[in-house]
């Protein structure tokens, strides 16, 4: 059950969800028939920004032994990783920005930021679970980009997204890495304010 639990939180660990997201926007949306010509333009970035470069330097970080655990179950190690983070999904939004993408578009990273930051702050005092604010986040994007921007219903896929937030959420149960509040809290925290910057983005 544990190597189940390792290999769920693997797939799907947080540094991989905005590239999940992008993917998503693609299948599900109109951006992909827009912007197909531009598919590598759009996601290598996103896959450089939002998880080879933090991973390079979290592993980097660990090699020396800054932090003890790549999976940073110790609270207090999770400073630097997060502002490792939350540098570099900055300069994602700014190469966004630059090449023109749409406003809700540029939300959905800026909700990212606004959720590493919200993190931050939370951790200088409780554990929150990173798994959950990234899967919450790709479901809070995922749900106001349908809604408000295509105007559509996908059933079977929001019934897959929170199947598989129930399985990372109980992964990180089983693995003894939170306690169920801390599970739910970064959900809720990932999905509101992913939901809310995305919402706001359509209307500005």
């Amino acid at each position: 059950m544990k190597t189940i639990a390792h290999v769920i939180s693997t797939i799907f660990q947080p540094l991989l969800m905005p590239t999940y997201g992008v993917m998503l926007i693609f299948v599900y949306t109109y951006f992909g028939m827009i912007y197909l010509p531009q598919f590598w333009r759009i996601l290598l970035p996103v896959v450089l920004f939002s998880f080879a470069i933090p991973g390079l330097l979290i592993f980097m970080l660990y090699r020396m032994k800054i932090i003890s655990d790549l999976s940073l179950k110790h609270r207090r190690e999770r400073i630097y990783p997060y502002l490792i983070t939350l540098i570099s999904y900055s300069a994602m939004i700014v190469y966004y920005f630059r090449i023109g993408m749409p406003m809700w578009f540029l939300m959905i990273m800026a909700a990212s930021v606004a959720i590493m930051v919200i993190a931050i702050l939370i951790t200088l005092a409780w554990k929150i679970s990173a798994h959950m604010f990234g899967v919450g986040g790709l479901i809070g994007g995922a749900m106001a980009v349908t809604y408000f921007v295509e105007r559509s219903n996908p059933f079977f896929m929001f019934m897959g997204l929170f199947i598989i937030a129930g399985l990372v959420g109980t992964s990180r149960l089983i693995l003894r890495r939170h306690t169920l509040n801390q599970v739910i809290a970064g959900f809720l925290l990932g999905f509101l304010v992913s939901f809310l910057f995305v919402w706001g983005g359509t209307i500005v």
